[in-house]
Formats: C-alpha cells, structure tokens, sequence
C-alpha cells in the first residue's frame, strides 16, 4: 500500500465500480493492526506507564522508557486513543500508506483515523451509509468508503487463502478402482472395429515379357 493519492477530499461514488490496483503493504503493517496498545509495558511496570508507540523497526508495541533505553535510532508511530479505540494520527500515517477513502476523526483538535472499526451503533441497511467492509455506519459516506486502516486492507489486499482454490480436484477419481467391473459400452475394446484380414488375390499363370 505504498501508493499516494489526493482524492480524500472528492466525493465518493460507491455505485461505481473501481478497480483497485494491485498494491504491496508494507511488512510491518499486519502485526500493527494486530497489537494491543495502552497495556502495562512488562519491562517498565512504572504507574501510567502504557504502550503507546510503535516501533517500525523492530515489529514491537514500546513504551516511552523502551524507546530511551533501546529504540532512539528507530522509526515509530505514535498511538493515541478515541472512543477506546486505538487512532493515529493522518499526517502521520500517510506518509507510509495510501490513508484515502479512510474515515477521518477528530480527537484533541488532530486528525486521526481508526486502527480497527470503531464502536458505532450497529450495521446499518443502507449501502450509501455503510462501510465497505464492515457495513458500520460511516459519518461522511459521500467522502469515505471504510470506517477504518485494516477495513481498507481487508478491502484491497486480499488474503492468501482468497486465491487458492477451496477445493482441489483429486485427477484420480474418476479412474476405475481395481476389481471393478466396468460395463460393457464403457470398454473400449467393445466398441473398437477389429481390422478385417486382407483377401490376397491369387496369382495366375506367370507369363514371359515379350522380346523386341
């Protein structure tokens, strides 16, 4: 998900069609939508002391005492939280991911958007209203098409499993088991025309080639 794009702020026509293009993610991106934030750093138990931060580098949730001790050097994104769920902030975000066609929130006079779907109230009927993936309600749906980074990823990158088929078909079962007896229009030697044998002609009385 590397690629950019400025059409955040055009309105968004969900009856059309739009083929997404084929997009590669950045490695660190999945076991960032997974992490668990704002719990008690295990390494710094200090009072209020949570994970908030991400470390892009080393694939961690850190707090402010793992970033001094170990993480100065390293790129990491600050978490912050909005209706108890974890958002960061778009001006950040958008520097490693295309953040377009996201729900944007505001939280302490800053933009943010949504790790995960947040707590709306319930799914909602109306496609003009709804997200893309998840179908929770949007506040904008004539700018945005998901509620949330991972909806977006769910939505443009499909899973592996997506591309191999469910089912395998197994070449062999339709082969004849051994010790089945197999009818006699299926044979191939029953329907098969045996050559017939060639009728020689028989030869004559041999005669001479006549001299010049």
């Amino acid at each position: 998900m590397v690629l950019r794009s400025n059409s955040s702020s055009k309105r968004v026509n969900k009856n059309k069609q739009v083929a997404q293009p084929e997009i590669q993610k950045p490695r660190w991106l999945d076991a960032f939508l997974r992490n668990k934030f704002f719990e008690q750093c295990k390494d710094h138990p200090q009072r209020k002391n949570e994970l908030n931060k991400y470390c892009i580098d080393c694939d961690q949730a850190v707090c402010q005492y793992c970033i001094s001790l170990g993480h100065q050097d390293h790129i990491t994104l600050k978490v912050y939280r909005h209706v108890y769920k974890d958002v960061v902030s778009i001006g950040t975000m958008d520097k490693y991911i295309d953040c377009s066609e996201i729900q944007r929130y505001k939280s302490n006079k800053r933009l943010v958007i949504s790790l995960n779907p947040l707590p709306h109230s319930g799914s909602t009927s109306n496609n003009e209203a709804s997200c893309n993936t998840c179908t929770r309600k949007l506040n904008e749906p004539n700018l945005y098409r998901y509620c949330s980074i991972s909806c977006k990823v769910k939505a443009i990158s499909p899973e592996p499993n997506d591309l191999v088929p469910a089912v395998i078909p197994d070449q062999n079962q339709n082969a004849p088991q051994e010790g089945m007896d197999i009818p006699t229009q299926e044979r191939p030697e029953a329907n098969a025309e045996f050559p017939r044998p060639r009728k020689r002609r028989r030869k004559g009385t041999p005669h001479r080639a006549p001299f010049f």
